[in-house]
């Protein structure tokens, strides 16, 4: 598998030592960054599959990065501290891997697919939460828009539904769009 990748560090030799390596084991370096500032402006040019940042970069740190754009994109840390408080912080910013320098091909290609792929099972999750939150916020509000519908025009639970079902064909509306409406109105 091959990922297209932004690496980010200070110093301009660990980037081509890093380039070479990345590239010699088929990724494509997209992009190169010296600080945190150019990191952010290359995100939106470039779409990387994966991040690898210093840790410790001018503007913004490494950790400070990852905190901003762990959702978007799987990051790597690479960096020459092994401080257990960074590497809390690291894991606490979304990091998915943390390896120290001098870095090796044996550690670093496994480390980019493992980072890859536990990313997208967290995205996968999170988009899963999501949809899961608006199902239920959904179903909350239909019941309270049959509840009303059940009050004020003396239905039963299964014709308020209907009803509720009726409309929202009828205006191709959504059951949550149509449920608020008659909560606004009869609320």
């Amino acid at each position: 598998m091959s990922f297209r990748i932004l690496i980010a560090d200070d110093e301009p030799l660990i980037r081509v030592d890093l380039k070479e390596l990345l590239e010699g084991i088929v990724h494509e370096v997209v992009a190169e960054a010296r600080d945190g500032k150019e990191v952010l402006d290359l995100l939106e040019q470039k779409k990387p599959d994966v991040v690898i940042l210093d840790i410790k970069m001018p503007h913004i740190s490494g950790i400070d990065l990852a905190r901003k754009i762990a959702d978007s994109y799987p990051v790597i840390i690479l960096t020459a501290y092994s401080d257990r408080h960074l590497i809390d912080q690291a894991r606490d910013a979304g990091v998915m891997a943390y390896l120290t320098k001098p870095f090796r091909e044996e550690s670093l290609s496994p480390a980019l697919e493992l980072s890859v792929r536990h990313f997208l099972e967290k995205s996968s999750l999170t988009e899963r939460i999501v949809r899961l939150k608006d199902e239920l916020e959904t179903r909350k509000l239909v019941d309270r828009a049959k509840g009303l519908l059940m009050d004020k025009e003396h239905l039963t639970e299964s014709q308020a539904y209907r009803r509720i079902q009726k409309i929202s064909m009828d205006k191709n509306k959504s059951l949550k769009e149509v449920s608020e409406a008659i909560i606004t109105m009869l609320g």
